[in-house]
């Protein structure tokens, strides 16, 4: 009897052991590309293709410039109509002004690499707490200096769409007025950082994506995404939701934040077709 306690505990122990190596040394470095679909009776047209990106962390322990610069590459291989970068280009919660001149070079050639990031319709983007924390004002520069649009509650029309960017929830205010720059008949999309602004979503919104939570970053079994870093916890952690009507997807994200590691819940890519109902 105690040879097989042994043996069991021994067991548990190396089981233990590897899934701390996989989730600290292995699953960080992964890349998966997820695809979903949705269909929207505001759309009218051929399908369009978006590509979601969040999270990127730049300058976290698995996210080195160099890293930014091959997703970037992913992207672009991905042949999107719309790219959406919603948020937490930066790793940390230190101020620009007292991170070290290492750090900061780091994140401007990562920022230089989504900068080359290309779709016809264009490269769509909001802050996240992450940035705001670093230096809101000089990370939208940056990013509007490489040719990218960051809204923030505010509409843009585009051929069949308005996309809407709201605020981040937890360091700015997020508010509907997005939705008065769209023109009639424009399915509206609805970009932000955390799912915590989707209390502020329209019932006639096409679409909302969001990051923030990264897939709860450790998903346990039968425990689940406990980790979600939003007062919308749980149920909004991951994935493709409905929010008062409204269809949504929360994307895992690429980086990490708090603890460098994931568990069962892999960095990702999500290529989002939006087509008409019809």
């Amino acid at each position: 009897m105690k040879v097989r306690f042994f043996y069991i505990l021994l067991f548990l122990c190396i089981a233990a052991l590897a899934c701390l190596l996989y989730g600290f040394f292995i699953e960080p470095k992964r890349l998966v590309i997820r695809e979903v679909s949705f269909r929207a009776e505001t759309f009218q047209g051929p399908p369009v293709r978006i590509v979601l990106l969040s999270d990127l962390h730049i300058g976290g322990r698995h996210i080195p410039a160099s890293r930014v610069a091959s997703l970037k590459n992913s992207v672009n291989h991905l042949a999107p109509d719309i790219v959406l970068l919603t948020g937490d280009y930066i790793d940390g919660s230190a101020s620009r002004s007292h991170r070290s001149a290492e750090f900061n070079k780091a994140i401007e050639q990562g920022l230089q690499s989504l900068g080359k990031i290309e779709a016809p319709l264009g490269v769509f983007s909001v802050l996240g707490n992450h940035d705001n924390w670093y230096d809101g004002a000089w990370v939208q520069n940056r990013l509007e200096d490489s040719g990218m649009s960051v809204l923030a509650n505010e509409g843009l029309n585009l051929p069949g769409l308005c996309l809407i960017g709201m605020a981040d929830f937890d360091t700015d205010y997020p508010t509907a007025e997005g939705y008065q720059d769209c023109r009639d008949g424009r399915a509206k999309i609805v970009l932000t950082h955390s799912p915590g602004a989707f209390r502020f979503l329209r019932t006639d919104t096409a679409l909302a994506v969001a990051g923030h939570t990264p897939g709860g970053q450790i998903n346990l079994p039968l425990l689940g995404r406990r980790a979600t870093s939003t007062e919308a916890g749980k149920p909004l952690a991951y994935g493709v939701k409905n929010v008062g009507g409204v269809p949504v997807y929360i994307t895992a994200g690429i980086g990490t934040s708090i603890l460098s590691a994931r568990f069962r819940a892999p960095p990702e890519i999500v290529v989002i077709t939006l087509q008409s109902a019809d």
